[in-house]
């Protein structure tokens, strides 16, 4: 399994580095990309995780993340600067990710996990706000409709209907779910450090979420099979999503790479169709149509559109 996971690792960084024909900004979208893919597993691995409590869902998942993110480094020979992460940047980065996840989990029974996840995927458009704001970035005009076209393409995918009632309170906590991913990755966007930090930080966010557990929630026996998704979690949407995300938004083309998370919750509902989780609708098919079009018009892959330009 862990030569599995390096391996697959290795062939994302290695490809996004050297073998990307579309120079830097492909890179990014290389890495973007694969962090949408794993971060896409995040709705079925939940599922499978059925009724577990989310603190320990969490915990026990950071810190499988945390113990193969160490074999990388083992592997890669890595260990010293896994080990001399800079503690502010773990407690930041476990922080950012435990408060992000809370409040969407909070959200989700109040309002519904597909309403709670079009809301919290206004994150995409914050961090666009926020960095041009902060670092003067602005984009084109056909960007602009690309982003505007991968949230109404995400939010006719989900179908949001607040069947369960306009809960404010429940709005509010899955913006700020959004919200606080959005900050968390305008600062890392600007971070100078080029080493990995998500693995040394699953560590702490594992303790933080154990602790957690033990304090909010009762002690609970899990079956084989909420083992392996909980496996699964501190594997891919956890670990090594953050893991090539962060190093997207470190390669100079945050407005980019932002663009493309709008695949992300098409991807999970492909997921869920696949493991008969949930069925394929119309809305499905025409929301991934736009969101595919809006993700390419906001990317700037093609060469002369949604080109990334700042204020001089």
């Amino acid at each position: 399994m862990t030569a599995i996971v390096s391996v697959t690792f290795l062939r994302f960084d290695i490809l996004s580095t050297l073998g990307n024909p579309l120079g830097p900004r492909g890179r990014a979208v290389a890495l973007a990309g694969g962090a949408v893919l794993f971060w896409s597993t995040w709705p079925t691995l939940a599922t499978l995780a059925g009724t577990a409590p989310p603190f320990l869902v969490f915990g026990l998942a950071s810190a499988i993340g945390f113990a193969i993110a160490l074999l990388m480094a083992l592997a890669q020979a890595n260990v010293r600067e896994f080990v001399l992460t800079p503690p502010k940047t773990m407690i930041f980065v476990a922080s950012a990710l435990l408060i992000n996840n809370i409040l969407f989990l909070v959200a989700m029974p109040r309002i519904g996990p597909a309403e709670a996840n079009v809301i919290a995927y206004l994150w995409p458009v914050m961090l666009v706000a926020i960095l041009s704001l902060t670092k003067g970035e602005r984009l084109t005009l056909l960007a602009k409709i690309g982003i505007g076209l991968g949230f109404v393409g995400a939010a006719l995918a989900i179908g949001p209907t607040f069947e369960r009632g306009f809960d404010y309170l429940g709005i509010v906590l899955a913006f700020l779910s959004g919200l606080t991913f959005a900050i968390y990755a305008a600062i890392r966007s600007s971070a100078k450090s080029s080493g990995e930090v998500i693995g040394p930080s699953m560590g702490v966010l594992a303790v933080m979420a154990l602790m957690a557990h033990c304090l909010f929630e009762e002690p609970t026996s899990l079956s084989v099979t909420q083992w392996l998704a909980i496996a699964g979690i501190g594997i891919a949407p956890l670990t090594l999503s953050n893991v090539l995300w962060d190093k997207a938004t470190r390669t100079g083309f945050s407005s980019t790479v932002s663009g493309i998370a709008y695949l992300t919750p098409i991807g999970s509902i492909a997921i869920l169709a696949v493991f008969g989780a949930a069925a394929i609708t119309w809305g499905a098919v025409i929301g991934a149509l736009l969101v595919v079009i809006g993700a390419v018009a906001a990317s700037g892959v093609v060469k002369g559109r949604a080109k990334l330009s700042r204020d001089r």
